[in-house]
């Protein structure tokens, strides 16, 4: 493939038409985006050859994606008319159990969670019938997951058929906090937190009618960063619940900025301290404006709050408070199937995962204070 020595979106796009020979990116509007965090990346991320590479690579899967969803919404006419009732959002701080929740949810009779060969490979639309066996999940199994490191799957489960944060629906859209994790993109991150969302959301609504067209089920979906932008995501999906996790601020952040610094210390001058400060302020502002949002747009009982130590104390307790709480009944087979989840899936199963706020630069009396609101909030100390 050729190299480029700057990104270039007009050229990505070629490269993905050419790759599919198709030519229609469909009327979401993503070019702006696109451009922002290009912009950005080259201004601000220190990119050298082969990242340079490995990211336009990404850009162009993703921009292949799109253009494959359009073309199986005008081979699939009823994709289109597919109904995404009272989806279940987790959302919250980074590292509160959200992971560990969503997989024991999505054992659940009747319920939808979208695994990470799905969002990668989403076209065809997968099948009920095959969905165990369909053959992109040995391809995400010898592509994404062989790849990702054994201290990445320390920190945070890699698996192409276990559920997985639902950013992957809509990456095409080029709207995407998690880049935020492996790139250092203050413009871009700048950006996103005054662009408009709702196309993005649009986009990920269209991403769920297409997985269910053939596989239907009620929808949990789980992505902490979704409480920066919950005003779209209501405008898009208005009748959404929403599950919103807690956990001690002390424990979460180091631990966050402990996953983060997997992706981010290959950068040329990287700097632990710095990035501890600077992520404990951006998760310290996803959360004050996910609880003004919440405070201010949704109705109390379209929301319900799910603590860590609860997860942990008793699993299926949990999960049939939340379920509960949205008018969902457990059955006997749903709770034997949490119960072999949580065996097969035994916690620390690929070592333990340490981490200190020193090592950041930080203190659990730093963390106290900037997160003093919400620790007398939610009772989390």
């Amino acid at each position: 493939m050729e190299t480029m020595d700057r990104l270039d979106r007009k050229q990505l796009m070629q490269r993905a038409q050419e790759r599919t020979g198709l030519s229609d990116f469909g009327e979401l509007p993503f070019e702006e985006a696109l451009e922002m965090l290009i912009f950005s990346l080259e201004r601000d991320a220190r990119l050298d050859a082969p990242r340079r590479a490995g990211t336009a690579e990404m850009f162009t899967g993703a921009l292949v994606k799109n253009l494959r969803l359009v073309d199986d919404r005008k081979r699939y006419p009823g994709i289109a008319e597919e109904v995404v009732a009272e989806p279940i959002f987790i959302l919250g701080l980074p590292r509160t159990g959200s992971t560990n929740l969503h997989g024991l949810m999505a054992q659940c009779e009747g319920i939808r969670a979208p695994r990470r060969w799905e969002m990668a490979l989403p076209s065809p639309p997968p099948e009920a019938a095959t969905y165990e066996t369909d053959p992109r999940i040995a391809q995400i199994h010898g592509t994404e997951v062989a790849a990702a490191s054994e201290e990445l799957k320390q920190k945070h489960p890699i698996s192409a058929d276990r559920p997985e944060q639902c950013f992957g629906l809509n990456d095409y859209m080029f709207m995407n906090w998690s880049l935020l994790a492996p790139y250092e993109l203050p413009t871009y991150r700048d950006w996103l937190l005054t662009a408009d969302h709702r196309p993005s959301y649009e986009a990920h609504k269209r991403a769920l009618q297409h997985l269910q067209f053939r596989h239907p089920g009620r929808w949990v979906l789980k992505y902490p960063k979704h409480s920066f932008t919950l005003d779209a995501l209501l405008a898009v999906y208005p009748d959404a619940r929403i599950i919103w996790t807690h956990r001690d601020p002390t424990r979460i952040i180091p631990s966050s900025i402990s996953l983060i610094e997997t992706f981010r210390k290959a950068t040329p001058g990287f700097d632990r301290k710095l990035l501890g400060r600077e992520w404990a302020s951006y998760e310290e502002l996803g959360m004050r404006r996910g609880l003004d949002m919440r405070d201010n747009l949704m109705k109390p009982e379209n929301v319900i709050d799910i603590h860590y130590a609860d997860v942990m104390k008793d699993p299926v307790a949990a999960i049939e408070r939340a379920y509960n709480h949205f008018g969902v009944s457990l059955s006997a087979e749903s709770k034997a199937r949490v119960l072999r989840f949580l065996a097969e899936n035994a916690k620390d199963k690929h070592g333990v995962h340490t981490y200190s706020a020193e090592e950041f630069g930080l203190s659990e009396a730093m963390l106290r204070t900037l997160f003093k609101d919400y620790i007398e909030r939610f009772g989390v100390a």
